[in-house]
């Protein structure tokens, strides 16, 4: 019974050196799920533009505030 006892380790190290080599040699083959299709960027103008007009808009609050 001591005998079998000592062939548990070898086992296990078998059994998880295995694995490591199926993981390691495994083609990589799993199924992605589906992306979205992505929008496309905006362009620097754009956010330019937006800038330019959350700007303004901060600009006449401030100065609503400001003349009141």
């Amino acid at each position: 019974m001591g005998e079998r006892l000592t062939h548990v380790p070898d086992d296990h190290e078998r059994l998880v050196a295995d694995a490591l080599r199926a993981q390691a040699t495994s083609s990589g083959s799993f199924a992605t799920p589906a992306s979205r299709p992505t929008r496309p960027a905006l362009g620097a103008g754009w956010v330019l533009l937006l800038a330019v007009l959350l700007g303004s808009a901060a600009g006449t609050v401030a100065a609503v505030i400001t003349l009141r």
